[in-house]
């Protein structure tokens, strides 16, 4: 006789038959339950039916816990719903297309509500759950979720136009959208259950993995076939094996504690915000990030904020974890986000949010995880400061992001590194997880390549001005033509990367400028980028006459009064840089100021102009930076 879900675990040993006939008779009671909940909450059929498959996976991993829950549906829906919140979010509301109009009605009425409203309108209206119960679930306090479920259940029955005593009529239409699912077999979704179980043994023991090897560790049927959760099909001669579903656990407690952060980071005390999937809002929690998840079909993700309050700075820190499929696809995770952070795209679902965020360094973390990087971002619009941290270990992949209104040079590297060292400590023994962390060093390297012509500025390059403009907008990177020669000339005569120079042809020459095309300032005022190639002797000779020329620029034209001031200048037989802040009077008592500098990597050249306004200067340090960003950059053009 089986043993009751509420017998203590000292009064007897539950057996596995007996653990298997609970799963079964609960599986089949609550699958199409949960379904329907499921669908409601996301709107898609396809998407529900595989998170509710899974979560009950993980159901029967921790079962001989679970069954002895009073409900353990309720441990298995929060489950389900995380999944299918993920997978929906990556698209648009999303239904059927065979749907009858009064389910389609209810589901935009369901869509119309916010997150949290829907998911107290289901959960009270399809799962009879208790107030408190439902509270719990949404993550909310009893009286915060009362309104919501309030506000929801108003907003639904409006929109469709029935009394809120008929909205559980109104939601089980639903259930004729999901009645006719078919499911896998109970013991199809046991066996990938156990091969998941046998999957988290072999973190740190090795005896398991020996036992693992002799033993095999995959679970098979006795056929040799892996489990798999779609239905069966007919075998192809050509066709591998299904490796089963591949489910990684990142619990919530493997993100950083505050007592690490207040450790590494010091100073005022730092207190813990909000701990979420990332599933409400845009999903854009740190700098740079155009879209909600790095992996948008990953298996889980984690967000936690962090706050410390000080008279000088206010500092906040976010630490954003996901978990893949596999290594394979973590890599493309890492890959993904560390394009954000270093590119800054702009949102696909929102044109009009053009990042003004200025990359100012990259370096690299050897000894984190199975790679790691740290970049430092600039806000143009305020000065933030970002100390941007992320690591992949194994399948997962974990950023940390401080920021603060502070000077860049200020910007606290070392101790962010080692705060992505902690939080890949803490992910390294999950399962999924790969290298730990030593003591992180940081490790400066030149920037990611960025855009289709990389070896040319980005707007993620553009330091910010002495007042704050509307985002820099680049045109594209265009051949430079006879008619456009004068595109960033100074004023006073210059050599151009146009034509020929002492017989030799310039090669691979291209023009960009960027442009605040939202401010209100002189058209003139804007940044224009020259490059093009020329023989190594021919390229040096360049640089030189470009030098000369700039220095008798005040002799020139005296009547003109240009002043010269040089910012830098250095080089060596691979490299070259010179910078220079001109001013130059015109009628009127006016005056023109340019920011000019000539770069030279090998034969390549190029050569910055700025032309500014009082209202848009950038510092000669800023420029400075600027033109050496452009020297990094030039390492990316094809060798010829």
């Amino acid at each position: 006789m089986s043993r009751s879900r509420t017998t203590p675990p000292d009064e007897g040993y539950v057996s596995t038959a007996d653990l298997a006939a609970g799963f079964d008779e609960f599986y089949k009671d609550a699958r199409d339950r949960l379904l329907l909940q499921t669908f409601a909450l996301t709107g898609d059929l396809a998407v529900a039916r595989s998170a509710v498959r899974e979560a009950f996976v993980v159901a029967w991993h921790h079962w001989r816990k679970t069954s002895r829950l009073a409900d353990p549906e309720m441990s298995v829906r929060p489950n389900a719903w995380r999944k299918a919140l993920r997978r929906a979010s990556t698209r648009p509301w999303h239904r059927k297309k065979d749907l009858d109009a009064e389910a389609r009605s209810v589901l935009d009425a369901l869509g119309a509500l916010t997150l949290n409203q829907r998911k107290a309108l289901l959960l009270t209206q399809l799962a009879a759950v208790s107030m408190e119960e439902m509270a719990h679930e949404v993550g909310l306090p009893l009286e915060a979720a009362e309104r919501e479920l309030q506000l929801g259940a108003a907003h639904f029955a409006t929109e469709l136009e029935v009394p809120t005593s008929a909205i559980p009529l109104a939601l089980n239409v639903l259930a004729d959208a999901t009645s006719g699912t078919t499911w896998p077999r109970v013991t199809i979704v046991r066996r990938a259950g156990s091969a998941r179980r046998r999957a988290h043994t072999v973190v740190g023991a090795t005896a398991a993995v020996v036992a693992l090897v002799a033993g095999g560790a995959v679970a098979t049927d006795s056929t040799g076939v892996r489990p798999s959760l779609d239905r069966e099909t007919l075998p192809s001669a050509s066709a591998p094996r299904s490796s089963g579903p591949a489910v990684n656990a990142l619990p919530d407690t493997s993100l950083l504690p505050v007592a690490d952060v207040q450790s590494v980071l010091g100073g005022r005390p730092w207190r813990q915000g909000a701990t979420s999937d990332n599933s409400a809002g845009n999903g854009r929690v740190l700098p740079c990030q155009p879209d909600r998840y790095a992996d948008p079909r990953g298996t889980a993700a984690w967000v936690r904020t962090f706050r410390s309050t000080s008279p000088k700075a206010d500092r906040t820190l976010v630490q954003f974890a996901e978990a893949s499929v596999g290594e394979k696809q973590a890599l493309r995770t890492y890959r993904r986000a560390l394009g954000w952070f270093t590119g800054c795209p702009t949102p696909a679902d929102d044109a009009s949010a053009v990042p003004r965020i200025q990359l100012i360094s990259t370096a690299d973390v050897p000894g984190v995880g199975d790679e790691a990087s740290l970049v430092v971002l600039r806000s143009r619009a305020d000065r933030t400061v970002h100390v941007v941290g992320l690591a992949r270990t194994g399948a997962l992949t974990t950023s940390t992001a401080l920021s603060a209104k502070i000077p860049v040079g200020q910007a606290d590297r070392k101790r962010v590194a080692r705060l992505l060292a902690a939080s890949v400590g803490r992910l390294c023994s999950l399962e999924g997880g790969g290298s730990c962390a030593a003591t992180p060093k940081v490790t400066d390297r030149a920037p990611y390549p960025v855009g289709k012509v990389p070896w040319m500025l980005s707007e993620v390059d553009l330091p910010p001005l002495n007042v704050d403009q509307s985002p820099w907008v680049g045109t594209p990177p265009t051949a430079l033509t006879k008619d456009r020669v004068d595109s960033g000339a100074v004023g006073c005569g210059t050599v151009h990367l146009f034509g020929a120079f002492r017989g030799q042809k310039v090669q691979d020459n291209r023009f960009r400028t960027f442009v605040l095309s939202a401010a209100s300032l002189p058209p003139e005022v804007g940044l224009t980028q020259t490059v093009g190639t020329l023989p190594v002797s021919s390229a040096r000779a360049f640089v030189e006459r470009f030098r000369a020329q700039v220095a008798a620029c005040p002799d020139t034209d005296a009547t003109a009064g240009t002043e010269v001031d040089e910012l830098a200048s250095g080089g060596n037989a691979a490299t070259a840089l010179s910078v220079w802040h001109l001013k130059t009077a015109l009628p009127g008592d006016k005056t023109v100021e340019y920011d000019v500098a000539v770069i030279r990597r090998g034969g390549t050249l190029a050569v910055v102009v700025y032309v500014a306004a009082p209202k848009a200067r950038i510092a000669d340090e800023d420029f400075v930076a600027l033109a050496r960003r452009s020297l990094d950059r030039l390492r990316w053009i094809p060798a010829t």
